[in-house]
């Protein structure tokens, strides 16, 4: 026999989807218990990962979170459209989200998913979405050449890690007449969590964390697959991503950030010039750059030198900014500046 709480957490359940901006009010009439009650079973399924709360104050609503579940397979033609995709399989599911988070679900997907379309060089397309550990879950995968092996070979790249660099910084595109190069740089930046695997690579940018890494793979050397993770209860928004890496008056996407440790492959310090290209290869692009030397212990006279003297000298009106630099690192930068003087 079923004890009240049990009888409780099952009619939410089974009432959820019909009710799911009075489900409170509902389960209180039906059983004769508090608000709090209800509030307090509504916690634990939530825990659970049962049910998704939506909104707040007023406004929230409940559903259940297996309704986030799906899986689609899609064959590469020259007449598929993310768009259409999107609207046709995915869009009743996320539409109880809330709107700012329904933008970025929105927005990742059809981004991605349109990469996969013109640049995996794949023939088909799987896409799944589910909901667990209070986020939403997007992965678009693809059976092509893979993302970083596409870039290394457009961009004559050395190393194959250096496409996760050159992918990070904007305006990276392997068909720039059709292509700006900025869904996967505002993707990665808009949700709480983005992941990469190609290559035998596995990139992870978490947002949350406000951390990275790199890692090496071992059975994954084709195809392409990009998880986007994100909470209903995220405070990230859009407009406001693009809003920080774009000029006030023109709106020109004109400024980036790199993660200047993306340079780095494996134990190597950052001593070189020829390392330092790395990092200035396609900056002229920008008006505004930002380096984050977060985690860099040192760096030699000729990397900082490439980049605050030599590329600054051949590119006046481009203003190149550092934080997160420690103390060792900061001298050498400070140093190379001195020299514009």
């Amino acid at each position: 026999m079923k004890t009240q709480a049990e009888e409780i957490r099952a009619f939410l359940i089974d009432n959820i989807e019909k009710h799911p901006s009075d489900i409170v009010t509902v389960t209180m009439q039906h059983f004769g218990v508090t608000r709090t009650t209800v509030h307090r079973h509504l916690k634990k399924l939530r825990q659970d990962n049962q049910i998704v709360q939506s909104g707040t104050t007023r406004d929230i609503k409940y559903f259940l979170s297996s309704s986030l579940e799906r899986s689609m397979s899609y064959a590469i033609t020259h007449t598929i459209n993310e768009f259409d995709v999107y609207e046709k399989d995915f869009s009743n599911i996320y539409e109880k989200l809330p709107k700012t988070i329904l933008d970025i679900v929105t927005y990742g997907f059809t981004e991605i998913f349109n990469n996969a379309i013109d640049h995996s060089r794949g023939s088909k397309i799987n896409v799944s979405t589910d909901y667990s550990n209070n986020n939403i879950s997007i992965s678009i995968s693809d059976d092509g050449i893979g993302v970083f092996k596409n870039l290394q070979d457009y961009f004559k790249l050395d190393d194959l890690r250096e496409s996760v660099l050159q992918l990070n910084k904007g305006k990276m595109t392997t068909d720039p007449a059709n292509h700006t190069g900025e869904g996967v740089f505002f993707s990665s930046r808009v949700f709480d969590v983005f992941e990469i695997y190609a290559n035998n690579l596995h990139y992870i940018r978490d947002n949350i964390e406000e951390d990275w890494s790199l890692e090496t793979l071992s059975k994954m050397d084709k195809g392409t697959c990009v998880k986007m993770l994100i909470s209903p209860d995220s405070l990230n928004n859009l407009v406001g991503t693009f809003q920080q890496y774009q000029d006030s008056e023109s709106l020109a996407f004109d400024r980036t950030d790199i993660v200047v440790g993306l340079s780095k492959f494996g134990n190597e310090v950052l001593i070189s010039r020829s390392q330092a290209k790395r990092i200035t290869l396609g900056l002229e692009k920008f008006r505004h750059i930002t380096l984050d030397f977060s985690g860099i212990r040192l760096a030699g006279q000729g990397f900082v030198d490439e980049i605050f003297r030599v590329f600054s000298k051949a590119h006046p009106g481009i203003k190149i900014n550092y934080i997160n630099a420690n103390s060792d690192v900061e001298f050498m930068i400070k140093r190379s500046l001195s020299t514009h003087l």
